[in-house]
């Protein structure tokens, strides 16, 4: 093997016109900072002119050469150059002059195309721009150019909806309306559709009257939260859709409604006492499912200074007030309806009266009552948001490593370069062969 190409399998270069002779490395320091410089050469004989198009090789006069630095991925954590001694060309016809074309960079870029390719696979980690920037020694605006360079492709079409829909909602950046922005994935291939800046109705249905009537037709269930305005949105912009009140929004309502009310009983005992202290610290084994607490591992709990399984602390807790023994009940309660997805024993717990609650529970089972309907049908089909509520969580992650956005558009790039990682679509024989292979 020649020693170009070595050079070309070290540095991924594909050109297949660009040489290298045997003293083509160097070690230099450029920009005060110590480099590796691969020195090329690219000749051959043009076909075109760059300027008028005539292509006729006969019209073109080989007229020197002019050397032109490009930025490389760095090579054994070095940054790396390649300066390439191109050809030039003087066309006849025109009198114009122009230099060699490579595959390396593009026309008027300094910058190589794999070096453009890593960017965007870096877009696609929880990585800060300015991190990006960093890493692949340019500018924090060549890191935004390449972005934005995804904005074309990232645009819906509103010709055709799928059957399936997930709404919910994340914080946005400070700029928009309510600091919240819209964001909705189709519920059976989690494919994330868009993400709309402002959540609010009026927004929403200026957005949606975009898409064309019969794609609006063919959705058939809306998944979301108790966002109010969702219920008047699919009732207006979807008539044949059911909307469906998600399962795990219905046991964080309940949860927040107990949560209110652990909080209020801890409150009545003073801070330096036992059950105050008790309250506090163990409050995560009281929203835990009853069925998962552990009742046969006992550990030493120093501030009972006893060993106690996890069922006898929420026992010990409870003893505390009477009153959130039987909010535990009720709360416990309305969790195994939803978990085992009983409608039946969902409806006879709504039957019931809480006048003996607190006003926080009353108001949340008042709202059940309202989305009825709604929430029957989550007991009813299999669709839910929790792969949507996951894509949130990574927003989030993305937001705090990147120390915010301030513009809507490049976040919400960011986020379909982001969720590509986490929600690629895969093909049954792909899966297939990924069971094979892992069996």
């Amino acid at each position: 093997m020649s020693i170009t190409h070595y050079t070309k399998e070290i540095l991924d270069i594909l050109d297949l016109h660009l040489t290298f002779s045997e003293d083509c490395f160097r070690k230099e320091k450029i920009a005060g900072e110590m480099s590796f410089v691969f020195y090329g050469k690219l000749t051959y004989q043009a076909q075109s002119c760059f300027h008028c198009g005539v292509e006729d090789p006969q019209h073109f006069v080989k007229w020197g050469f002019k050397t032109v630095r490009y930025l490389l991925n760095d090579v054994s954590e070095y940054k790396t150059y390649l300066k390439i001694k191109k050809q030039r060309f003087r066309c006849k016809i025109c009198g114009k002059t122009f230099i060699a074309a490579s595959s390396v960079a593009d026309r008027y870029c300094s910058i190589a195309r794999r070096v453009k390719l890593s960017i965007d696979e870096k877009l696609m980690e929880p990585f800060s721009m300015a991190t990006i920037a960093r890493m692949k020694h340019v500018s924090p605006t060549t890191v935004l150019r390449e972005l934005r360079r995804f904005e074309k492709s990232q645009r819906p079409s509103k010709d055709s909806l799928p059957e399936v829909l997930c709404f919910d909602e994340f914080q946005s950046v400070n700029r928009v309306a309510g600091a919240m922005s819209f964001i909705m994935m189709d519920g059976q291939s989690h494919q994330l559709l868009d993400i709309v800046a402002n959540r609010q109705l009026p927004h929403l249905q200026r957005y949606f009257a975009r898409y064309d009537s019969q794609a609006r037709k063919h959705v058939q269930f809306v998944v979301s939260d108790f966002y109010s305005p969702y219920a008047s949105l699919v009732k207006t912009f979807f008539p044949n859709a059911q909307l469906v009140i998600d399962r795990f929004h219905i046991s964080q309502h309940i949860g927040r409604a107990f949560q209110n009310q652990r909080t209020q009983v801890m409150k009545r005992f003073a801070s330096k006492t036992g059950p105050h202290k008790h309250l506090k610290k163990f409050w995560k084994l009281l929203q835990k499912n009853a069925w998962e607490l552990d009742y046969e591992q006992h550990h030493w709990r120093p501030s009972f200074r006893a060993h106690l399984t996890e069922q006898d602390i929420v026992d010990r807790l409870l003893a505390y007030s009477s009153e959130l023994r039987q909010g535990y009940r009720v709360y416990q309660a309305f969790l195994s309806a939803i978990h085992g997805k009983n409608q039946q024993k969902f409806d006879q717990l709504l039957a019931e009266d809480y006048a003996f609650l607190p006003k926080a529970f009353q108001t949340v089972i008042q709202t059940f009552k309202v989305y009825h309907q709604e929430i029957a049908w989550a007991f009813t089909v299999p669709y839910s948001n929790g792969p949507l509520e996951g894509l949130n969580n990574h927003i989030k992650v993305l937001k705090r490593v990147a120390y915010g956005f301030r513009n809507f558009q490049n976040f919400r790039e960011r986020i379909f370069l982001y969720r590509g990682k986490y929600f690629q679509s895969v093909s049954p024989e792909v899966s297939l062969k990924h069971k094979r292979k892992s069996s």
